[in-house]
């Protein structure tokens, strides 16, 4: 059964996904695979960090995978929360504990959930050292504003490994505070490699070598400049077009 798992893994097979319900699409379920592949060839073992993890949909594979020996789920369980999607949205999350995900990560048989740690706070309130081993992958996918999206960036930069990636879901809904982001770390000169992956997802590897290695992210790495300058322009034309129609408007 191990075995079969790893093999989902490594051949990015998407229905490692299908025992807990997740808020990802098929394209993103095979880059998230991808990412975990590419770590686990770089590693013989890692721990992974998820924020903002609701029913553990995304957390199915690392469970599954014996090379990843501790899972830290940080959320603090809001019934609700602010969403940047549009101007007043707010997010919600009808039955949303941490005893759910872990009853529904057992039901589907993926492997030890005594592997997981949940912990029910903001990442302003967490003490790196509450986190260690160091992870290897972080996946943000918590409150979806420019603030709590800078925040949680900045927590996982101080407990992740140096050489870790950082994985943001739901990217055309957070460009913006990402972009700036961007910008940032290039005045800094990290040693990173930006990767966009599809389907709504940005990774950030500390280490380059890490997605060179691995067939399908180096695809998407080279793909990742005329990607993101697609993406602007996209974004320009649509923000113009609703400018003209107010315009029209009044």
């Amino acid at each position: 059964m191990i075995e079969s798992f790893q093999k989902k893994i490594d051949t990015l097979d998407i229905s490692i996904f299908s025992g807990v319900p997740s808020q990802t699409t098929d394209a993103d379920r095979r880059s998230l695979l991808a990412v975990q592949r590419a770590v686990a060839a770089a590693h013989s073992s890692y721990a992974y960090l998820e924020i903002g993890s609701h029913l553990g949909g995304t957390i199915q594979p690392y469970l599954a995978d014996p090379r990843c020996g501790r899972i830290f789920s940080l959320d603090p369980r809001p019934a609700a929360q602010p969403d940047d999607r549009r101007p007043g949205h707010i997010a919600r999350y009808e039955n949303n504990s941490s005893q759910r995900m872990l009853d529904m990560l057992s039901g589907a048989g993926l492997g030890d959930i005594g592997r997981i740690s949940c912990i029910e706070l903001d990442s302003s309130q967490v003490a790196p050292e509450m986190i260690a081993p160091a992870p290897a992958i972080a996946f943000i996918d918590g409150e979806h504003t420019a603030r709590a999206v800078v925040a949680d960036f900045n927590f996982c930069r101080q407990v992740l490994r140096p050489d870790g990636v950082v994985v943001f879901h739901d990217f055309s809904i957070l460009y913006r505070p990402l972009f700036a982001m961007l910008r940032s770390w290039r005045r800094q000169k990290l040693p990173w490699a930006i990767v966009r992956l599809p389907d709504n997802l940005l990774a950030v590897f500390f280490d380059p070598a890490v997605p060179a290695a691995d067939p399908w992210l180096a695809v998407m790495q080279r793909r990742t400049s005329r990607s993101l300058l697609l993406f602007r322009l996209i974004t320009l034309a649509k923000s113009l077009k609703r400018k003209f129609l107010a315009a029209l408007v009044k």
